[in-house]
């Protein structure tokens, strides 16, 4: 019986040892992560990776000094994990590519967090880039997941990286339009929106021409900010010029 107390002790002992272990590991992999998003010295996007790196990298180093404290030989150990590591490879291929994806966004920085970007049909605003996935705002306000892997290797619509933005409209007009009267109409509308920037000035071009329509395009800038809202303004503001001044569409 003494025997017996004496080995369920020693198995407990080992066993609470090996839960503090691990518990240990995974306060210090959120104080390290906590640290790291606080750094002053790494830009945002760096911090948001890293944090989630150095926290899942030191969690599985406190498991793995856990397996060793109840006597885990480190030989088998290394064997088994090294078995082990080349089946869930195989097997995990596509977590590999999004965790090599999640490097090269980091390195590269085609986005970071606070851009808004376009990608595989999914818009919206970067809020995180962690090792295997970045997530987006869309503009329905739905959390987006993207996989890394996938960002790095499709095309990638950043409107954030630059200060100002392009509006264009188009619109068809009868052929017997005065264009230079619809000019002036969209350019004073345009203009008098305070959004739209003095420079460039509002411009108004005919891009092309058929027996029933003239088509006419206006190009405005914006600061990229109010891109969305500005479009949308915009598009009343005319419409109702265009009705105030019997202009006709096409």
């Amino acid at each position: 019986m003494y025997e017996f107390i004496t080995i369920v002790t020693t198995i407990a002992l080992k066993l609470i040892y090996a839960a503090l272990i691990v518990a240990g590991g995974f306060i210090i992999a959120a104080i390290l992560s906590n640290l790291i998003k606080k750094s002053k010295k790494l830009e945002i996007s760096a911090k948001s990776f890293a944090a989630s790196f150095v926290s899942i990298a030191v969690k599985i180093l406190a498991v793995i000094s856990a397996l060793f404290s109840l006597g885990v030989p480190a030989a088998s150990f290394v064997t088994v994990l090294g078995s082990v590591g080349l089946a869930v490879g195989l097997a995990m291929q596509g977590a590999l590519s999004n965790l090599a994806g999640g490097i090269l966004i980091v390195v590269f920085h085609p986005f970071k967090i606070g851009d808004y970007i376009t990608v595989g049909g999914q818009s919206g605003r970067v809020q995180n880039i962690s090792v295997f996935y970045t997530t987006i705002l869309n503009d329905d306000n739905v959390t987006v997941t993207l996989p890394n892997g996938t960002l790095t290797n499709a095309a990638i619509v950043n409107t954030s990286v630059e200060t100002n933005r392009k509006m264009t409209f188009e619109y068809a007009l009868p052929y017997n339009t005065d264009v230079e009267a619809v000019r002036n109409i969209l350019v004073s509308t345009a203009s008098a929106n305070e959004k739209v920037l003095k420079q460039p000035v509002p411009t108004v071009t005919v891009t092309s021409h058929t027996a029933a329509a003239v088509n006419v395009k206006l190009i405005a800038w914006v600061p990229g900010a109010d891109y969305g809202k500005t479009v949308a303004e915009l598009n009343e503001q005319i419409k109702n010029a265009f009705d105030s001044n019997n202009i006709a569409r096409a």
